[in-house]
């Protein structure tokens, strides 16, 4: 009898935390306006940072600056986020900025970035806990400017230059985002 009186006694108490736990998994995860990304691709600058400002959660935009072989390379735009409150959010961004560097070594001469128009897209991979933390993965397509062939050809011409690679036609991109 008395182990039924204790076990009615705290009934209440085991319902009201199993109310607290299912309301916790119910809580949408925070919204951030703002994020920090450190990763690759062109959309970073290179080898470098990507800052995002989401006025509203489908629509991002973003710079990023880093180290591009030959410079400092840059990159701003604008990235649509298909479905952003789930943990796998793909996008679609279009980009104006460095999207092409040669780089000769030892003939600094002949080192230069090249700017122009990108489109990309990928798909944003969200962490369960924290949604403000998360991993960017993107293909990229840069618009290179004509003056980009013209120099890599004329490079090819030159008997003393001897070109070991060439930029790939599509580019990928890898980060991971912090909010702020």
């Amino acid at each position: 009898m008395k182990l039924l009186v204790l076990a009615l006694s705290t009934l209440p108490v085991q319902l009201l935390a199993q109310a607290d736990t299912a309301a916790a998994l119910r809580t949408p995860p925070p919204t951030y306006t703002s994020n920090l990304g450190i990763g690759l691709g062109i959309d970073h600058g290179g080898i470098g940072l990507q800052l995002q400002y989401r006025p509203v959660p489908p629509l991002a935009f973003f710079v990023g600056g880093g180290y591009a072989l030959a410079g400092l390379g840059y990159n701003l735009g604008m990235q649509v986020r298909l479905l952003p409150k789930k943990k796998w959010c793909p996008y679609v961004a279009g980009m104006y900025g460095y999207n092409a560097a040669i780089r000769v070594r030892d003939r600094p001469e002949y080192d230069q970035l090249y700017f122009g128009p990108s489109a990309s897209i990928g798909v944003e991979d969200h962490n369960r806990f924290d949604y403000g933390r998360f991993w960017s993965f993107g293909l990229i397509l840069p618009f290179r400017p004509q003056q980009f062939t013209d120099d890599l050809d004329a490079l090819k011409l030159k008997p003393d230059i001897q070109i070991y690679s060439e930029p790939p036609d599509i580019l990928g991109s890898v980060s991971l985002h912090f909010g702020l």
